[in-house]
């Protein structure tokens, strides 16, 4: 049985997690492989038990050692990477509701990026006080406004982090 740091129990959890992904919310091997960043024929042999997580410590240790991009597979995530990206994916998205979603990207925007309150007001078409309000009760405004905040941050959000998917 394969181990990481003598912990099988998350391994078994992660193959778990995968299985839920793909029978209940139909998520595709290949999609999710695209998804999480990590390549198919891995993902697959992982799932089939012909891989293993030791793999993306090793190959993560062994960038660290020789100062170098992981080596072995070009789309082996950092170790923590897919066993969290799981998660989120099969547990956590649904456990966190739709405004504190949006506050997470919009603070994400902020820290990362130093946008402002009052361009994301801008870009919204809402005023500057609706932003803020947002910020400290998600209740404090209309729908329809924070409909458009939720828009413009996510389009903001794939537009600055490269996804080419947002331009349309």
């Amino acid at each position: 049985m394969e181990s990481i740091n003598g912990n099988s129990n998350q391994i078994d959890k992660t193959r778990e997690s995968i299985k839920k992904l793909i029978e209940d919310y139909k998520i595709e091997l290949e999609t999710l492989s695209r998804m999480i960043n990590i390549d198919y024929n891995w993902l697959k042999d992982y799932m089939d038990g012909k891989r293993n997580l030791n793999e993306f410590y090793s190959n993560a240790i062994d960038s660290i050692k020789n100062n170098k991009e992981l080596v072995g597979n070009p789309k082996c995530p950092e170790p923590s990477s897919l066993s969290n990206k799981i998660y989120i994916l099969s547990e956590g998205i649904s456990s966190i509701n739709e405004d504190e979603r949006v506050k997470g990207i919009i603070d994400g925007l902020i820290i990362d990026f130093g946008i402002r309150y009052d361009t994301l007001a801008m870009y919204s078409g809402i005023v500057l006080e609706d932003v803020q309000n947002f910020m400290k009760d998600t209740n404090s405004i209309t729908y329809e406004n924070k409909y458009k905040l939720a828009v413009a941050s996510l389009f903001l959000h794939f537009l600055v982090n490269g996804n080419k998917s947002a331009l349309g």
